[in-house]
């Protein structure tokens, strides 16, 4: 090839590479607006689906990094916040805070739109998957 036309192809070769579509949608999480009511249409721990546990509650993301959990007249609060992980606690990880215990946990975020959060688990042996989907 002369030298010409390694000077033609080498700019195009760049240009291919930095002209990507991102589909993933996060920036690090910088892109969540969690504002507003929420509920889980996807749940998984260890492979197995137990997104029925969370049917009937209603997740509020509020100010000051306020997280409410709502089912029927039942309310329970804990917090959120959101950096290079979204983090969510609502209490323990135990029997007697069954499920809300097990959405506590740093989670990695996989993707986000206006009206879905994508997130697994930090901890990548756990298998949990968690998906927000926005009323």
């Amino acid at each position: 090839m002369s030298q010409r036309k390694n000077w033609l192809v080498f700019p195009l070769v760049i240009f291919l590479f930095s002209c990507h579509k991102d589909d993933n949608n996060n920036s690090g999480g910088s892109n969540i607006d969690p504002t507003g009511e929420w509920h889980v249409t996807l749940f998984t721990d260890s492979g197995q689906d137990e997104t029925s546990d969370f049917d009937g509650y209603l997740f509020t993301f509020g100010s000051s990094n306020v997280l409410t959990a709502k089912r029927g007249a039942v309310s329970t609060t804990g917090t959120w916040s959101k950096g290079s992980d979204f983090n969510i606690d609502l209490g323990p990880k135990s029997d007697t805070n069954k499920p809300l215990g097990e959405l506590t946990d740093d989670w990695v975020i996989i993707s986000v739109s206006s009206t879905e959060i994508k997130l697994k688990d930090d901890n990548a042996s756990s298998g949990e998957f968690l998906t927000f989907t926005k009323n």
